[in-house]
Order: C-alpha cells, then structure tokens, then sequence
C-alpha cells in the first residue's frame, strides 16, 4: 500500500482535533501517519495511530531552547520524522542542520521522510534535477552507513506547488520521480520509496494515481478536513 501521510502544520486545537478523531474512528487505514503539532501527539497516539513529528533538533541533547530531542520523541512513541521541509528550509535555514537531521534520526531508529524541491525560479531555468541532486547528496552522502532501503523515504515537494493549487504535469512528475530514483540507484545502491507532495487534493488524485512510480503522498491542507481526507485516501490505491 502507498504511504500516506498527512502534515497538519501549526494547526488546529485540541477541541477541532477531537472532533476529527471522532470523525475518522475507524475509517483509517493501516498506511496512514499523522505528524500534528507536537503538543497534540498523544491524542493520536492514545488512538493507535502511527505518527511523526514534522521536526527533530540536529543534536539529542543541549542548550537548544525550544528544539526537539529525537530521543524524547522516540520515548513519546514517534514512529516517522519529517526532515528538511521547504517551511524549514526557508525560513529556519534548515539546509545547514539537514545531514546532522538525519543522521540522528537513523541512528535512533525512526524512519526518516527526507523533503527536497525547486522553487518555481528554478523549475523555469530547468535546473530542478541538479537542486534535487546537491540536496540529496547534502543529506546522504556521509549518512550511507545508516541508510536502508526502509528507513529512509524521499518526498519529492516542489515548492512552488506547496499550497498554490498548481502541479506538476504528469509528464513532468513522472520523468522527474524517473530520475530522483534513477540516481538513488546509481549513485548510492538505493532502491528508496518517492513521496510527491504540493497542493494534493481531491481534485487531483485521480490524476496523480495515475502515475505508478509515485510510491505515496505528503498531504498538507487536504488533511485538516476530516471528510475530505477520508474521501482523499480512499481513492488511493
């Protein structure tokens, strides 16, 4: 099955998150993971579902005000991380922590989802593969040791797709997820499961299943409606 996940972000509270548990109690499949605030992890968890945090700090432990210990997370019962969001990139110069990121991750057993996307400069100069490369080999170049086929994922998020509604053709999706997985196999023996994220929504997920090498979604304001987000995931196959 494809792995679904869905990244609230910094929303809702804990009143609107009961209600949306209540909403989908029992219609969540196996393959689904949350990734809420921080604050509201538990609520899922006492549920049983999988979840993630959005963050981890680039270090365990220290005199990081406000950071996130990956090792406290993993003693709360995460299962994912997601690392290198373009929210993060842009506006916590997360590029410099990302290897360290996702070292500690890995070394602390919780599967990884690795972000990486062009911005729409970039898209248009063609340059997309060579961003989608240098920020894969940031990432995974000193980390191979502790990557497996298992607990590393890619999201491939163009950032210029990330809540404006527009996609990527299906041509372009295809060649380009094509060749992120091309060079994980040729350049570091990897065989990795390729997320697409940016702007999912019922009215594109029939277009977007069409693609077979997409191996799942990282889904942003699609999931904050609890209706839409069921009637979005069963079209999933």
């Amino acid at each position: 099955m494809k792995l679904i996940c869905a990244n609230f972000k910094m929303n809702l509270t804990s009143r609107v998150l009961k209600i949306y548990l209540d909403e989908v109690s029992g219609k969540i499949k196996d393959n689904v993971v949350f990734f809420p605030s921080v604050l509201y992890l538990s609520m899922f968890k006492e549920r049983g579902y999988t979840v993630g945090s959005q963050d981890i700090s680039f270090k365990e432990f220290g005199s990081l005000t406000g950071d996130l210990s990956v090792t406290q997370l993993k003693e709360f019962g995460i299962d994912y991380t997601i690392i290198g969001h373009s929210e993060r990139r842009e506006f916590y110069n997360d590029s410099k922590y990302v290897k360290n990121k996702v070292k500690i991750a890995l070394t602390n057993n919780i599967k990884t989802i690795l972000c990486i996307g062009e911005n729409l400069k970039e898209f248009e100069e063609g340059v997309t593969l060579d961003i989608l490369k240098k920020e894969l080999d940031t990432a995974l170049k000193s980390n191979l040791k502790y990557i497996n086929n298992d607990n590393l994922i890619i999201a491939y998020e163009p950032i210029w797709a990330i809540g404006t509604g527009k996609i990527p053709t299906n041509k372009i999706l295809t060649e380009t997820i094509k060749e992120i997985k091309d060079y994980l196999q040729e350049s570091y023996n990897l065989k990795l499961k390729v997320l697409y994220g940016g702007s999912v929504n019922l009215e594109n997920i029939i277009e977007l299943e069409k693609i077979s090498l997409i191996d799942g979604y990282l889904i942003g304001g699609a999931s904050l409606n609890p209706d839409k987000f069921l009637s979005l995931i069963n079209k999933v196959n």
